[in-house]
């Protein structure tokens, strides 16, 4: 994706971005600084898209700039259409996993395989307590400690002589370990966890980040992260049950719900999403929060305990991230 040049009012560089994606030309606008970005996708239409962004800059007028958005928006839904049909006539399997339901190569993606590279090398370092037998411990490894929410020895259940004082969640960060906000996603519990929850973050997060790039990307799992994770500490103060949690799967689902939303209230970004994929998750997910339920709880026993606060929190969060400049847009 490159920056084809930036225009001072986002009416004219929506108006630019339509009226290339009809020319078959993929692009959108952004805001950035006191003007507004134009950015290509295709590197091999950009000389092309350089001397139209020249005429329109000298031109913005030109009557073959009107009604640019409508013939965009209609070009946009007729080729979503044409995809739908595709998919239900052909099984694509590069598409399931691979890159979220959308055909395409390799992607650019930093963030996505830093965050990959940091949680395999947790695991590696706190292997005797994630991925060997569960069994209760007394001992903890440091690194362990340091990355969770709380650090089970500072916040464990202490008698003082007088009465017990109850295990607190947040004992670590009031204590200024503002790190463990973030830092929980990267343990994981077995050998399968970790491995279906890079799977899943490589497979939409590599598609959002080669769209909107690597501090965009940051941005959205950072945000999913921090408000994730404290929405399961807060399930376990309420519950009064203290909760060792970790994994990225809050932030997987914070990227699955930023893709949902765009693939169905923002066609002009082109977000594909496969409803096979969008069943599957949605239906773990029903699946996971019945376990807890009673009445359900003998029937899926064998389902493993799930932080499904924060599958939840990061889900509704990811949808707002994509959904409010969406209305904030349509308001302006």
């Amino acid at each position: 994706m490159r920056q084809l040049g930036t225009l001072p009012t986002e009416i004219a560089a929506r108006k630019f971005a339509a009226w290339l994606v009809a020319q078959r030309i993929e692009a959108h606008a952004e805001q950035e600084g006191s003007g507004f970005v134009v950015w290509v996708r295709d590197e091999d239409k950009l000389p092309q898209a350089r001397d139209a962004f020249a005429h329109f800059r000298d031109h913005p007028d030109d009557p073959k700039y009107q009604n640019a958005e409508k013939s965009a928006e209609a070009l946009l839904k007729e080729d979503e259409a044409r995809r739908r049909q595709a998919q239900g006539n052909v099984v694509e399997m590069r598409g399931r996993w691979g890159s979220a339901g959308m055909p395409g190569a390799q992607r650019r993606a930093p963030v996505v395989k830093l965050l990959i590279g940091i949680s395999a090398l947790v695991a590696m370092l706190t292997w005797s307590d994630t991925m060997e037998d569960r069994a209760p411990r007394k001992e903890f490894g440091e690194v362990y400690r340091a990355l969770l929410f709380v650090d089970p020895v500072a916040a464990r259940v202490i008698n003082d002589g007088d009465a017990p004082r109850p295990f607190d969640m947040w004992a670590s960060v009031r204590r200024g370990e503002v790190w463990r906000l973030i830092t929980p996603i990267f343990i994981h519990y077995g050998l399968m966890h970790i491995v279906f929850n890079l799977l899943m973050l490589y497979s939409f997060g590599s598609v959002v980040e080669d769209r909107r790039g690597p501090q965009f990307m940051l941005f959205l799992v950072l945000a999913v992260a921090v408000l994730s994770n404290a929405g399961q500490a807060l399930e376990a103060t309420l519950r009064g049950m203290p909760s060792l949690f970790g994994g990225m799967s809050g932030v997987c689902y914070g990227v699955f719900g930023y893709i949902f939303i765009k693939s169905r209230f923002d066609l002009r970004e082109r977000y594909v999403m496969n409803p096979g994929t969008t069943a599957i998750l949605i239906g773990w997910l029903v699946l996971c929060i019945l376990r807890d339920v009673p009445g359900f709880q003998d029937m899926l026993s064998a389902l493993p305990p799930v932080a499904n606060s924060a599958h939840v929190v990061g889900l509704v969060v990811g949808g707002l991230i994509a959904y409010v400049p969406l209305v904030v847009r349509k308001t302006a």
